[in-house]
């Protein structure tokens, strides 16, 4: 009975380690989209995009629905951008194995797991963030919103060319 329950938690944990392989993005992810919008060209983030890189892609729309680097606001192009990056995936292979009963031989199975190039979560991130800063609320607002104060005073000084500016409360 022993040797059964610990065979049954044995596969358990086989067959969950190949779920927990997955890579899960975070929210740190959401405030890279929003560092590449500030920092990089915005031609350089248009070929990227031009090319189908869904990161790239979220960045610019970035850029068009803030009019960051003195690009002018364009929330259609912002919309195009944002829908072609929350739409890209790919695929993820993982392999699992499947015991054989009564004397048959196991198996292995490939399943591929859907992953999306940017996810809902890192979006969110990005946005919560982009209109903390640009809406210049009190520092502790924006740590709340970009995760740290370290973090908001920097996504803040991209934002401002360099300056950092504090609104005053």
């Amino acid at each position: 009975m022993r040797r059964a329950v610990l065979t049954i938690a044995m596969s358990a944990c086989i067959g969950l380690s190949g779920c927990a392989s997955i890579p899960v993005a975070s929210a740190s992810g959401g405030i890279s989209l929003l560092r590449e919008a500030l920092s990089v060209s915005v031609a350089e983030l248009e070929t990227k995009a031009a090319s189908g890189d869904a990161r790239a892609q979220f960045s610019t729309s970035l850029v068009y629905q803030y009019g960051l680097q003195g690009t002018p606001a364009d929330p259609v192009k912002a919309t195009t951008y944002r829908q072609r990056a929350l739409s890209a995936k790919g695929y993820t292979p993982i392999t699992q194995y499947i015991a054989g009963l009564n004397g048959n031989p196991g198996r292995t199975a490939i399943i591929n797991v859907p992953r999306y190039e940017v996810t809902a979560g890192e979006a969110q991130a990005a946005y919560v963030c982009a209109q903390a800063v640009a809406r210049r609320v009190a520092p502790q607002v924006g740590a709340a919103a970009c995760g740290t104060i370290e973090v908001y005073a920097e996504i803040m000084s991209l934002w401002s060319g360099g300056e950092r500016r504090w609104p005053v409360i």
